[in-house]
């Protein structure tokens, strides 16, 4: 098999990554973080994290010593998408291996063994010629104890986004995860892996700064997205339907269903036949 390397990112999200690399540390051959030198995310506004807390944290998972923290100035750029696509490109640079995985910190992979083990060798003799995407199950918003999921109108988990996650050294990333190979929406194949992503599913204000600070925030002001999230309780949730309002990518949101905070793993791992 070929060796494999994960290249993420170490901004906001930091608090997520520890668990994210726990879910394919023992199946990948190294990983490389990205940091900001500056502390500056890609739409030009300063970050912080407990730095102390995730150097441990990290320390604590890397007993193979796999995982490389590379500190550059990431932010060339005004324009956020194009301080994207520089960071994942230069991480990428730095990989030993030809085979490159993107996981961003807010997604934690479900069925990594059975991806790595079972589905990556049937595709490596042509890993270099496409973009291998992979499905998002996405928890929408935790109230109290509840977890409110994206969901279809039966109640299992919507599987209808997904997103570029390996391709080869040789490709440049033009959009975020998407690179020259898949630039036109072809040569793209879908695997059965699935993580739950965890990128709206957080507290106001930290999501506040998510929307405002990720590729694409220069689309933010004209989405109603976060109006719509804030003003979703336990009594109105319901309500939704073909909710979504991003103009990124083109399938809807059918409605929210609401699961114990810690049945959520489980209520994705019972669907898995769904999203290949």
């Amino acid at each position: 098999m070929k060796k494999k390397s994960v290249i993420s990112l170490i901004s906001y999200d930091a608090a997520y990554l520890p668990e994210s690399v726990s879910k394919y540390y023992n199946y990948v051959d190294e990983i490389i973080l990205g940091l900001d030198k500056n502390r500056t995310t890609w739409s030009g506004n300063s970050f912080s994290f407990d730095e102390k807390q995730l150097w441990a944290d990290l320390s604590a998972i890397d007993g193979d010593s796999k995982i490389s923290i590379i500190e550059e100035d990431f932010v060339k750029s005004k324009v956020a998408i194009e301080n994207d696509n520089y960071e994942r490109n230069f991480l990428k640079s730095q990989c030993t291996n030809e085979w490159i995985f993107s996981i961003d910190a807010d997604e934690y992979l479900v069925n990594a063994k059975d991806f790595f083990y079972n589905y990556c060798p049937l595709v490596e003799r042509y890993y270099n010629k496409v973009d291998i995407c992979m499905t998002w199950a996405t928890p929408y918003k935790t109230i109290d104890d509840t977890t409110l999921v994206i969901a279809n109108e039966d109640g299992t988990p919507f599987f209808g986004e997904n997103q570029g996650m390996a391709t080869s050294n040789d490709s440049t990333f033009t959009y975020a995860r998407w690179t020259d190979k898949s630039a036109a929406g072809v040569n793209r194949i879908m695997s059965p892996l699935v993580a739950i992503h965890w990128s709206l599913c957080r507290d106001r204000d930290a999501l506040h700064e998510k929307i405002n600070n990720i590729g694409h925030s220069d689309l933010v002001e004209n989405d109603p997205f976060y109006q719509i999230w804030d003003q979703v309780t336990m009594d109105n949730y319901h309500e939704l339907h073909n909710f979504k309002s991003s103009g990124l990518g083109e399938a809807q949101w059918p409605i929210l269903r609401a699961v114990d905070n810690n049945a959520v793993t489980n209520y994705i791992e019972q669907h898995l036949d769904r999203a290949y």
